[in-house]
């Protein structure tokens, strides 16, 4: 039976194992990219995943998580997933929620689990060059994911991208809300953020605050 919380659970555990880095197509052997870290926690939660002939997880992309009139797949909407299409600046998010953002002009997207009061970086995005300082803490928003940062920095949560020189992480990271709509404008036809729900969510009582240990490469 799908277990919302266990996906959320598992997705954290993986952010806070060192061992696991970014890689795009990854499904965490070691490496993720976002749609990865959250279909194989999706799946290894109980929830319906595409699998290959012979029972794996099978990889896709942000542009297949839902149906946003890009491709012929939905993911998260044949997992049971209530999709709603992000058309205003105005919106509510819940513990629990993915959020998907692809963008018709360009192969590019991204998705991340949304969740509050975790453990996580508190650190907050605010320009291309910027270094994140390792500091954990209580963040009362916070997204749950696997990204590739726009430069080095000295954080030991990072994983160096020897390819760009870039940084790369699976991580739990507090979510500033002018983030969602950083590249993605929801009056442009060509973007999509969709917002996808979990029938009932999370049981209240299990969203309670969790510390996973960071487990060193």
């Amino acid at each position: 039976m799908p277990d919302l919380q266990r996906a959320i659970d598992l997705a954290m555990s993986y952010c806070w194992n060192e061992t696991h880095g970014y890689a795009l197509g990854g499904l965490g052997y070691p490496t993720f990219d976002c749609s990865g870290l959250i279909m194989r926690s999706l799946f290894e939660a109980g929830f319906n995943m595409p699998t290959d002939q012979h029972g794996n997880l099978e990889h896709k992309g942000t542009a297949y998580l839902v149906n946003c009139g890009m491709t012929s797949e939905d993911v998260l909407g044949n997992a049971g997933f209530i999709e709603t299409q992000v058309t205003s600046s105005v919106f509510d998010l819940q513990p629990g929620d993915i959020v998907v953002m692809n963008h018709t002009n360009w192969s590019g997207g991204h998705a991340f689990i949304y969740n509050e009061n975790v453990i996580a970086y508190t650190s907050t995005l605010s320009g291309d060059n910027i270094n994140y300082p390792n500091t954990i803490g209580l963040s009362g928003k916070a997204k749950i994911e696997a990204s590739k940062t726009r430069s080095w920095n000295v954080s030991t949560a990072d994983d160096p991208n020897p390819n760009t020189g870039a940084c790369t992480e699976v991580w739990v990271h507090n979510f500033d809300w002018s983030y969602l709509f950083g590249g993605y404008d929801y009056n442009d036809p060509g973007d999509n953020i969709t917002i996808c729900r979990y029938p009932g969510g999370l049981n209240p009582t299990h969203n309670r605050i969790r510390k996973f240990f960071l487990v060193s490469k």
